[in-house]
């Protein structure tokens, strides 16, 4: 009876150590049919079967054959739909992960060489399901984690996909998540990533798409995959603007002001750059660098009217220099004639002329008469000069409040009422 007993015992320990072998077996055969069904249900008994037992007591190499087989089949249920299941790309990332780091812990391989050129495209795919969430589902945070997991993976097979990782952060941005977008930058900008793209037209659609880096682009290239490798210029600045951008709209006033004094002097010829530093200027009321900063911008671009206006209003409004204001102001109506800013802060100044010799005649006593006629006339020659700054600002934008309003006050000092009554008319019609 003992005797019976033992060889039952020994008879259900071998059952169970080699369950796991027929499972798989099983779901090689299906799979080879292309009955996807069963080889899944097979499959899916032999991992309840090795996750029932230690990891000692499974052969290495039905582990071994377990894995892959278990990719093989997950792959095959990913690719039989479109759109790709989820689920299954992750399970078949996740076998073939297993099989790698099984087969390098034994420093022996039997399945890993097979799935060699199949990583990269598995991590690809990733990259397709973040773009279709970005753009055709508009799931900004189901792209941010197609783009890590291809991250990851390719991290896993000695690449680093940098491209992937700008994007996280750009999404990470948009998502106003800016923790995750600093930290990511930061990342980047520690790389000495140069933003530099690689793209390649694809067989199967004849479109354009990013590659992480030129080794993927290549092997697609060289298995017909892909053509007309391209890349672009780097634009590692950008990676300074946007970083800018995340601490200006998260109120991290300190760092904004720390990195734009080192974005500057790495690019000091970045318009971009020049922008932020002379708004970050105004924004502390510092003038007189917010003045150095347009001076060194006009340097470079003479011809542009915003900057030449702002230095007007800096001088003219800030600084109460109006000889520098005025003449800021013209440079900014030569370079673009149609700047209506600065064509009607120059009717702004002719009026505010007027008015000092407005007050300059109310200080007169009743016997200075021969000064009152010199001093009105004066005044007048000062609105006859804002009349003509504003009927052209007018000429340039006729329902601009502003405008409007100042051509209403010349004519009314002026007493060209038919001209007031008009303008009124048209102010409420607005």
């Amino acid at each position: 009876m003992k005797r019976s007993l033992l060889l039952a015992a020994i008879a259900l320990t071998i059952t169970a150590s080699a369950q796991e072998a027929p499972s798989i077996s099983s779901a090689k055969i299906a799979l080879d049919k292309l009955d996807l069904v069963s080889a899944k249900s097979y499959i899916d008994d032999a991992k309840v079967i090795i996750d029932g037992k230690p990891a000692s007591e499974v052969k290495s190499k039905n582990m071994s054959k377990y894995h892959y087989y278990r990719g093989n089949v997950y792959y095959a249920l990913y690719t039989s739909e479109t759109p790709g299941n989820a689920d299954y790309l992750d399970e078949t990332v996740k076998s073939y992960t297993n099989l790698i780091a099984f087969e390098a812990s034994l420093g022996k391989e039997r399945y890993a060489d097979n799935i060699a050129d199949k990583m990269p495209m598995l991590a690809q795919e990733y990259v397709n399901r973040a773009e279709t969430e970005n753009f055709d589902n508009k799931d900004k945070g189901e792209a941010r984690l197609n783009y890590s997991k291809a991250f990851e993976l390719r991290g896993s097979l000695g690449q680093v996909d940098s491209t992937s990782l700008s994007y996280m952060a750009y999404l990470s941005q948009d998502m106003e998540d800016w923790t995750e977008a600093e930290r990511i930058y930061l990342i980047l900008i520690g790389m000495n990533y140069k933003n530099m793209t690689w793209s390649g037209m694809l067989a199967k659609d004849s479109a354009r798409y990013p590659f992480p880096d030129k080794r993927t682009l290549d092997m697609y290239v060289l298995t017909g995959e892909a053509f007309e490798p391209q890349r672009s210029e780097s634009t590692e600045h950008d990676l300074y603007i946007q970083l800018l951008w995340v601490y200006s709209e998260s109120d991290q006033k300190s760092k904004y002001d720390s990195l734009i004094t080192i974005s500057r002097a790495k690019y000091p010829e970045n318009e971009n750059l020049l922008k932020m530093e002379l708004q970050s200027y105004l924004e502390k009321e510092d003038y007189a660098g917010a003045l150095k900063n347009l001076k060194e911008a006009i340097v470079k671009n003479p011809n542009s009217a915003l900057y030449l206006y702002n230095a007007g209003y800096i001088y003219h409004q800030q600084m109460k220099d109006l000889e520098n204001g005025k003449a800021y102001y013209e440079l900014a109506v030569t370079a673009d004639p149609k700047y209506l800013d600065a064509v009607y802060m120059l009717g702004l100044m002719e009026i505010d002329a007027s008015n000092v010799w407005v007050q300059k005649i109310n200080k007169l006593g009743r016997s200075e008469n021969s000064k009152a006629k010199s001093y009105t006339k004066e005044k007048e020659k000062a609105l006859g000069r804002a009349l003509v700054y504003f009927e052209k600002a007018y000429s340039i934008d006729n329902k601009d409040e502003a405008t409007l309003k100042a051509l209403r006050e010349v004519y009314y000092k002026l007493t060209r009422y038919d001209d007031v009554k008009r303008v009124t008319e048209e102010m409420q019609q607005i």
